[in-house]
C-alpha cells in the first residue's frame, strides 16, 4: 500500500513539475515583455501570480526549497503592482536569474541536471530585498499574516466570488492538502468558507488516506477568477471545482460546529438513501478538458499507424488480384478507417511554434547585454502548425542563426547611427505554411552579409578555385561547410565556423532546405523549408523500368505526355511546351542511371521547386499511394535526393525523391557537364536485399 501510495505521489509531482515548466516559460515571457514596456499592470500581474502558483503549489507538493526561495521574489513583485517599487533593468534581470535557479530545483535529483547553486540563490535574494526593502526576518512567511491586499487598481474592483471545492479521492494521496489550498485562497482576499461534512462516513467506514470534506466559500478580491482557478492549477484534474460571481451581496458563510459521531453517521445514511444513478463520483476526473501524453508514447502510436498504413495496402492490392466483393468491400472500409486513423495521428502531433520562438526572447536578451547592443526580438506566424519532431530539432538550428545575427549581423550603435538606422536593431522570427511545407525566417537589419569576403575566404581555404564563376548563392551557400568563418576573432558567441555547420546538418536530417538572402548594410534573411510532417505522406507512386518511386503529392501540379514527336519537336532539348509556357524536364532515367528499354509513350510530372516548375520523366504513373517514410540508414545518408523509403502492398521497395534536391543535382550537373544522379536502381536493391536480411515479413518498412 505503502509503495502504491509513494508511486501515486510521485506521479502527482511529475505533473507538477510539467505544469511548473510552462509557468517558468510564461513568466520568462512576461518579464521580457515587462522589459519593454514597464508600466503594463497587467503583465505584472500575471508575474505575481505565476510565482504566487510555484511557491504555494511547490510548498503543497514538497518543494519546500523553491518554495522558500519565491517568497521574497512575491513579495518583491506584490511591492510593484502596490506601487512601492518601480520595475527596472536590475529587478528584471535578478528575477531572470532566479528563474534559472528554480528551474535547477524543480529538476533536482535528476540525471544530468546541475543543482540550484546555494550561493547564486543567496546573492539573488540578497538584491531582491535590496531593491524591495525587505528584512530578512520576514523570509519565512507566517500563516497567520495575510498576505497584502491587491489594490483595485492592479486587477479592477474588488468583487465577490462563489467557490465550490471538492477534492476527488486521490488528492490526498498524490501529496496535496486541501487545507493548504484554502489558506493560499484566503491570501487573495477576505475569505469566508464552510466545510461540508455531509458525505463523511460513520468512523469505522472512513479511509484515512480519502478526503470527504467539501468547503463552501466566498471571496472578495480584486484578482479576478483567473488568479482564483490558479491557486487550483496543480489540482484541478482531481476534484470538483465551481467558480461564479456571487449573486448580490450575500451574507458571509458561517463556521459550523465540529459534528459529533452520531450526526455523522445520520448524514451519510441519508445520502446514501437520497442518491440518485448517475450522480457524480470522484474516482474518475470529468472535467479534464486535455490529457498529457509521453512522447515515447505517442511516438509508437504513430510507428504503429504507419504499419498499419502499410498492410492497408497490402490488403487493397490482394482484393485488387481478386474479384471477390465481399473483400474489395471489407478493404475499402479498412481503407478508409486508416486514412482517417492516420489523419488524427498526424494532427494530434501538430504542435504551435510559439513556445519555441517565446524562448528566444531570453537568449536575444542576454546576448544584448552581453554585446552591449540594443537589439529587440519580434515574432510572427507564432500559431503555424508542424510535426512536434521537426519542433523538437528547431531549436539548435534556430539558436545558431540568431547569435551569428546578434554577433555577425547586427552592426555596433555608432556604425547604426552612421547608416541613418534605429538605435534598436531587429530579430525578426517568421513562421508560414507553404503546401506541405513550412518556411520558417531569421531576418535581422543589420549590415548584411559580404559576398566578396566569403568568397576569398573560400578561395583562400580552398574550397574554390580562384577563377571559379559563382552565383551568389552558391557563395552564401559556403557558410555551411565546416569550419568555415569569415571572423576575424573569435568570440564567446561565434566565429569558430560550427553553427552554421550544424545548422546544415540538421535541416538536412529533416529534409529541408534552405535559402539565404542579404542587402549590403539592409540586412540578412535566412530561411529555412521544412517539411510539415517526417512519418506519413501522400504520394504519387511512379514507375522507371522494375524500379519504383514516390514523389510528394505536395509537390506534384500536374502530369502530362511525353512522345517521341515532342521531343524531336525539341530538338532533343530536355525542354516541353505544357500549355504554351516552356517547362525543362529532367529524365530520372538517365538521371539515375537505370538501364532498361524507353516506352514510347512516357509521363512528365510538373513540380513545383524553389527553382521554378520542373518536369520529371518517368515511365508509368500508378497512381496515389499514402506513404510511410522511414530513414535509409547511415550506409545511404549521403543520397541526398532520396528522402527515405517504404514498402509497397506487394512487398516492393519504393524510394521517396525530394524533386527540390533532384532538379538541384540536374542542374549542376548540366552546368559541369557530368552525371550527379546516384545509382538509385542500386540503392533501392540494397535496401530489399536488407530487408529480406533482417524479416521475411513484406509488411515491414524500411
Amino acid at each position: 500500500m505503502k509503495e502504491a501510495v509513494a508511486g501515486n505521489a510521485e506521479q502527482f509531482k511529475h505533473s507538477f513539475r510539467e505544469e511548473a515548466r510552462e509557468i517558468l516559460t510564461e513568466l520568462e515571457s512576461a518579464l521580457l515583455g515587462l522589459h519593454e514596456n514597464r508600466g503594463d499592470k497587467e503583465v505584472i500581474g500575471r508575474i505575481f501570480r505565476g510565482l504566487h502558483t510555484i511557491k504555494g503549489s511547490g510548498s503543497m507538493f514538497g518543494f519546500e526549497r523553491m518554495a522558500a526561495f519565491t517568497h521574497d521574489l512575491e513579495t518583491a513583485y506584490d511591492h510593484v503592482r502596490n506601487g512601492r517599487l518601480e520595475i527596472g533593468s536590475e529587478l528584471i534581470d535578478l528575477t531572470l536569474a532566479a528563474l534559472d535557479q528554480i528551474a535547477a530545483m524543480l529538476e533536482e535529483g535528476a540525471e544530468g541536471v546541475a543543482p540550484a547553486d546555494p550561493a547564486v540563490c543567496a546573492g539573488i535574494l540578497a538584491g531582491v530585498r535590496k531593491l524591495a526593502s525587505i528584512e530578512e526576518e520576514t523570509k519565512p512567511a507566517k500563516k497567520s499574516q495575510p498576505a497584502p491586499e491587491p489594490p483595485a487598481a492592479a486587477a479592477g474592483p474588488i468583487e465577490s466570488w462563489r467557490i465550490r471545492f471538492a477534492p476527488g479521492p486521490d488528492l490526498m494521496r498524490f501529496g496535496a492538502k486541501p487545507s493548504l489550498l484554502v489558506n493560499e485562497l484566503g491570501q487573495l482576499g477576505e475569505l469566508a468558507a464552510r466545510a461540508v461534512l455531509d458525505a463523511v462516513p460513520p468512523l469505522g467506514e472512513i479511509d484515512p488516506e480519502r478526503c470527504y470534506v467539501r468547503w463552501e466559500m466566498e471571496l472578495a478580491t480584486a484578482a479576478g477568477a483567473e488568479a482564483i482557478r490558479d491557486v487550483f492549477i496543480f489540482v484541478e484534474d482531481t476534484c470538483e471545482l465551481t467558480i461564479e460571481p456571487a449573486a448580490g451581496a450575500a451574507p458571509a458563510l458561517e463556521e459550523t460546529r465540529p459534528a459529533s459521531e452520531a450526526e455523522i453517521t445520520a448524514r451519510a445514511l441519508a445520502e446514501k438513501r437520497n442518491a440518485t444513478p448517475g450522480r457524480r463520483t470522484y474516482d474518475t476526473p470529468d472535467n479534464a478538458s486535455s490529457l498529457r501524453v509521453p512522447a515515447a508514447k505517442l511516438d509508437l502510436f504513430v510507428n504503429l499507424v504507419g504499419e498499419l498504413v502499410t498492410v492497408q495496402a497490402r490488403l487493397s492490392e490482394i482484393a485488387a488480384k481478386h474479384d471477390d466483393p465481399e473483400i474489395a468491400a471489407v478493404s475499402e472500409e479498412v481503407e478508409r478507417l486508416t486514412s482517417s486513423l492516420r489523419d488524427n495521428s498526424m494532427n494530434i502531433r501538430m504542435m504551435p511554434i510559439r513556445a519555441t520562438f517565446e524562448k528566444f526572447r531570453r537568449l536575444v536578451h542576454d546576448l544584448a547585454r552581453d554585446l552591449g547592443k540594443n537589439v529587440e526580438l519580434t515574432i510572427e506566424g507564432a500559431d503555424t502548425e508542424l510535426d512536434k519532431t521537426v519542433i523538437d530539432q528547431l531549436s539548435d538550428p534556430l539558436m545558431h542563426l540568431i547569435r551569428n545575427s546578434m554577433d555577425h549581423g547586427i552592426e555596433p550603435a555608432a556604425l547604426r547611427a552612421a547608416r541613418g538606422k534605429r538605435p534598436t536593431a531587429t530579430i525578426h522570427l517568421a513562421a508560414k505554411h507553404s503546401g506541405a511545407s513550412v518556411l520558417i525566417a531569421v531576418s535581422d537589419d543589420g549590415g548584411g552579409i559580404d559576398a566578396e569576403a566569403v568568397r576569398n575566404r573560400a578561395i583562400e581555404r580552398g574550397l574554390v578555385a580562384a577563377g571559379a564563376d559563382l552565383t551568389e548563392a552558391e557563395i552564401f551557400a559556403l557558410l555551411f561547410q565546416p569550419g568555415f568563418s569569415t571572423a576575424k576573432q573569435i568570440t564567446d558567441v561565434s566565429g569558430r565556423g560550427v553553427g552554421m555547420d550544424v545548422v546544415r546538418q540538421r535541416v538536412d536530417s529533416l529534409r529541408g532546405s534552405i535559402n539565404v538572402a542579404s542587402k549590403a548594410a539592409e540586412g540578412t534573411t535566412v530561411t529555412l523549408r521544412l517539411p510539415l510532417t517526417l512519418a506519413i505522406i501522400d504520394g504519387l507512386l511512379v514507375s522507371i523500368g522494375d524500379a519504383f518511386f514516390v514523389l510528394p503529392l505536395a509537390n506534384v501540379l500536374e502530369c502530362v505526355e511525353l512522345t517521341q514527336a515532342d521531343v524531336e519537336r525539341a530538338n532533343g532539348k530536355h525542354i516541353a511546351d505544357v500549355r504554351g509556357e516552356i517547362v525543362p524536364y529532367i529524365r530520372l532515367r538517365e538521371h539515375f542511371g537505370i538501364r532498361t528499354p524507353r516506352p514510347e509513350i512516357e509521363q512528365i510530372m510538373i513540380a513545383s521547386t524553389e527553382g521554378g516548375r520542373y518536369g520529371f520523366v518517368v515511365d508509368k504513373v500508378l497512381g496515389n499511394c499514402q506513404t510511410v517514410i522511414k530513414n535509409l540508414g547511415r550506409f545511404y545518408r549521403h543520397v541526398k535526393v532520396v528522402s527515405g523509403a517504404t514498402i509497397l502492398g506487394d512487398g516492393s521497395v519504393a524510394l521517396v525523391l525530394d524533386p527540390e534536391r533532384v532538379a538541384h543535382d540536374a542542374v549542376r550537373a548540366t552546368a559541369h557537364g557530368v552525371r550527379a544522379g546516384p545509382s538509385v536502381a542500386a540503392i533501392a536493391a540494397a535496401v530489399k536485399q536488407s530487408l529480406r536480411g533482417r524479416s521475411a515479413a513484406p509488411q515491414r518498412t524500411v
